[in-house]
């Protein structure tokens, strides 16, 4: 099995298509919905201090990455990788793989809906049509199953997220088509993406991109425009390429779900009632021997490990306490850590894009920007104006510059600087002194109030 040159820069990186960074070539090891064995894990930590430089990254839809792979470590990496089952057939079929779903997925019984055996299901079919591997390396599905630990605020290019009566909600670029029974769920994502593929243009890499033009046809030519109650709802355009599909009675609307973020935060770090904890890696980073130390951990006790897409890991299921082993090894057990509001890319030397080392800047600067995030900021702390670390605008966001950093408020890493760059030094100085200045309650904010 022959492995990529990894001269791949910039790129979502796989393991067939790995990424070179300042560090090395980084391979992502795509796992399906997030589940990982001790013995797998133990297996990959092995792996990435033998064939990297011991560094694993979590990413956001719950894979991880070794970093520091050579060109000479390269190819008996991925034969290991072909070893342990974790190796897909081609590089198209890898990339393709894009689907995040419930880390809890069947060992939560509060789940409306058990997705566990729709996630492989949605693989396969994305790997065996190779129309879908043109679709956009970035382009992702998601797959909610609702229960203690859903998605919400969990964006993706195609959702199905399950309501309380069995039903999923298909999404689209985040906005709602409408729902669909659990048998139709995947031909309807399917058929979005379909739909997609049929209507971009060449410049469109993201469902967002092309929402407004989905041209979604009503079944039956029945209007449901108002299943949302957003006015200009689209209807759910199931049966594009099945005829004869009902659409079932929508929903009635549950409570108000928390902002975007919160329930998120409740479940970061230690242990949950629900019989699971969270093992929090600073900035979604961890080394061979804390991946290695989490694997031991999971087999004394009979859990599995599941990655989640908040850069965590949980161990499951749990009916005891680990908070005292897992802390010994260096992991985050407090969901108070100001860390786990901080959204940090490894920055230089280990990106060649990187102006700043924001990740370890950033663990400087918890400190001082624990009192923000007390106050609910979030906090972007990004080696170059890429923002790979966080797509969404922070309440705080900080971007290197040639060894320095901008700052701007309400902010993604694209924004404009709203002061001159400062040194870590001035930076530290600059918001020790302007934090009694924040507001005690998030909204419109600007670098005035805090001069």
């Amino acid at each position: 099995m022959s492995g990529s040159s990894g001269q791949v820069k910039g790129w979502c990186p796989g393991a067939l298509r790995p990424m070179r960074s300042g560090d090395g070539l980084i391979v992502r090891v795509r796992l399906t919905g997030g589940d990982l064995t001790p013995e797998r894990a133990a297996a990959l930590a092995e792996a990435a201090r033998r064939f990297g430089n011991g560094l694993v990254d979590l990413t956001s839809r719950a894979n991880l990455q070794m970093r520091g792979v050579s060109d000479d470590t390269l190819q008996p990496l991925l034969d290991r990788l072909a070893e342990l089952g974790l190796l897909d057939a081609s590089a198209a079929a890898e990339q393709v793989r894009n689907v995040i779903a419930n880390p809890l997925t069947g060992l939560d019984p509060s789940a409306p809906i058990d997705i566990q055996p729709l996630i492989r299901a949605l693989e396969l079919r994305l790997i065996g049509n190779e129309r879908f591997h043109i679709l956009p390396a970035k382009f992702g599905f998601l797959l909610d199953g609702g229960g203690v630990l859903s998605l919400d605020g969990i964006e993706a290019d195609i959702a199905l997220r399950a309501e309380d009566d069995g039903h999923f909600r298909l999404e689209a670029g985040g906005e709602t088509l409408g729902w669909v029974r659990v048998e139709e769920a995947l031909e309807a994502a399917l058929g979005v993406a379909e739909r997609f593929l049929a209507l971009r243009q060449p410049d469109e890499r993201r469902m967002r991109d092309m929402v407004e033009r989905l041209p979604l046809p009503s079944p039956g030519g029945v209007d449901h425009s108002s299943w949302n109650g957003l006015g200009s709802t689209r209807s759910v355009g199931v049966g594009w390429e099945a005829e004869g599909v009902e659409v079932p009675t929508p929903p009635r609307p549950s409570a108000d779900p928390p902002p975007p973020g919160e329930s998120r935060m409740r479940h970061l770090a230690g242990p949950h009632a629900a019989g699971f904890f969270t093992a929090a890696a600073p900035f979604g980073r961890l080394d061979a021997g804390q991946l290695e130390g989490l694997a031991a951990i999971a087999a004394r006790h009979g859990a599995t490990l599941r990655l989640t897409p908040w850069r965590s890991i949980l161990l499951a299921p749990l009916a005891v306490d680990v908070t005292a082993e897992v802390s010994s090894l260096g992991l985050v057990v407090d969901p108070g850590d100001p860390r786990l509001a901080i959204a940090a890319c490894p920055g230089s030397p280990s990106c060649l894009s990187g102006e700043a080392p924001a990740q370890a800047d950033a663990a400087r600067l918890a400190p001082v920007l624990a009192g923000f995030v007390e106050k609910g900021a979030s906090v972007h702390v990004s080696g170059c104006a890429k923002g790979c670390a966080r797509r969404a605008p922070a309440s705080i966001t900080l971007v290197g510059q040639a060894g320095r950093y901008g700052i701007a408020f309400d902010a993604d890493s694209k924004a404009p600087s709203e002061a001159e760059p400062m040194s870590l030094g001035e930076l530290t100085a600059f918001l020790a002194k302007r934090l009694q200045h924040f507001p005690e309650k998030l909204g419109d904010f600007s670098i005035k109030k805090m001069r």
